[in-house]
């Protein structure tokens, strides 16, 4: 099911380019048009691409699916580590932008490397945690710039998180069981 929106003149009170979609039990209530339509993308690359996300929400809920969940939330840049359902940990991280991306997903901690070194780009990769195995992308130590400079830097793919995080983050997560959700694009910013 797609959302849609309508184009019908504006109710009153209601400015030009706002959609009307009723709402349970409350009338009519305005979403701008371009929320809609990052609505509708969104809905559309997510059912594309995830179909088996499509399944009851206490199933897919992965807090209650996984006792541990690293949730990287890439428009904030920022991530937070879960252990039942609770927060326990929130700290700054830097992801791939438009050219070298960091695919937003649900994964596994595949492999945990203590002292990886990338031969690719020939620079080590302290406490990695793996997810996505095919193109070597892992959350692992790195440089996190302030927020003012952040925009201007990118991994290749990689989610970075400094010290003291990182080695926190490496002794709880567990391989094989500990999800990690990635959401959102860099682009959003």
């Amino acid at each position: 099911m797609f959302l849609s929106s309508t184009r019908l003149s504006p109710a009153p009170g209601r400015r030009a380019g706002e959609a009307e979609i009723p709402a349970a039990g409350k009338g009519p209530r305005a979403i701008p048009e371009k929320t809609m339509m990052q609505a509708r993308s969104l809905l559309f690359l997510v059912c594309a691409a995830w179909p088996w996300l499509l399944v009851p929400a206490a199933v897919a809920d992965p807090l209650k699916e996984s006792s541990k969940v690293i949730w990287i939330d890439q428009r904030r840049q920022m991530g937070a580590a879960y252990e039942d359902g609770r927060k326990i940990m929130e700290f700054p991280v830097l992801t791939g932008d438009d050219e070298t991306t960091t695919p937003p997903g649900l994964y596994r901690v595949l492999q945990k490397v203590e002292d990886y070194f990338s031969r690719k780009y020939r620079v080590p990769m302290p406490y990695s945690l793996f997810f996505d195995l095919k193109h070597r992308r892992a959350i692992h130590e790195g440089e996190v710039p302030p927020p003012p400079l952040r925009r201007e830097y990118a991994t290749h793919g990689c989610v970075h998180v400094e010290s003291p995080y990182i080695e926190r983050l490496f002794d709880w997560a567990e391989e094989g069981s500990t999800q990690v959700i990635i959401t959102g694009w860099r682009t959003e910013e």
